[in-house]
């Protein structure tokens, strides 16, 4: 689940096609399919949860620095402070970890389409300014999973399809609330949501690989100064 920080009440989830969804159901069950998390007992405990906790955490570090390919169970038992065999009572594998925090990562990207839907027309500068800095809080905690993702999709057919279904169907909802921000949808929803995801992506990533070279509020006003230019498109298409 999204930490309390980038969560956002009242809000209904996004169905099949990236519209709203009414029915109370996290989209994120239905991203890369479910992981295999073994319980020994009925109930996880505290100190169970707590192991699945840190193992979940470490897994997020080693995917932003050395990739789905590059990480192994080793490194995350390490990282973790935990045993092979803690890990092991849990997960059977660290493609199983990948698949419990893509659950979490849909749900973060599906928040990100909230934001967007919680900004109210007529939108304002510091609205949009404000919608970025969230995007980047979000990017923070859930970022290593698209970069792990896109190495693991390329030897895991099974990962690749659900990923990309679940992903273009985000995307599509991006492009929708933006449409609908502006007061004109766009001709393609989805390709829009892909170039706006991968330009908040991007730009997160050289944040973190520039540290001290490059300015993370500057980034946030630029990006803003783009999508403002974009939702007044619609006023400059039609004069």
């Amino acid at each position: 689940m999204l930490p309390a920080s980038v969560s956002h009440p009242n809000v209904e989830e996004l169905d099949l096609n990236g519209s709203r969804r009414r029915d109370g159901r996290s989209p994120s069950r239905e991203f890369l399919g479910s992981p295999i998390l073994r319980q020994p007992a009925k109930e996880m405990g505290p100190r169970a949860t707590r192991t699945v906790a840190l193992i979940l955490a470490a897994t997020k570090e080693i995917f932003l620095t050395h990739g789905y390919a590059g990480t192994t169970v080793d490194e995350i038992t390490r990282v973790a402070g935990i045993s092979r065999a803690s890990f092991y009572t849990y997960f059977p594998s660290k493609r199983d970890v990948l698949l419990a925090l893509g659950a979490e990562s849909a749900h973060a990207a599906a928040t990100l389409v909230d934001y967007v839907h919680a900004i109210k027309s007529p939108w304002k500068p510091p609205d949009i300014e404000e919608f970025v800095r969230k995007s980047f809080v979000v990017f923070d905690e859930h970022a290593s999973f698209g970069f792990a993702w896109t190495q693991a999709a390329h030897q895991d057919e099974e990962i690749r399809i659900a990923g990309m279904k679940r992903h273009l169907q985000v995307c599509g909802g991006m492009g929708r609330a933006l449409g609908s921000l502006r007061g004109e949808p766009f001709d393609d929803p989805t390709a829009q949501g892909v170039i706006i995801f991968s330009m908040l992506e991007r730009s997160w990533s050289y944040c973190q690989l520039y540290t001290g070279k490059l300015d993370e509020v500057s980034v946030h006003k630029e990006i803003a100064q783009v999508l403002q230019a974009l939702l007044r498109s619609r006023t400059l298409r039609k004069t």
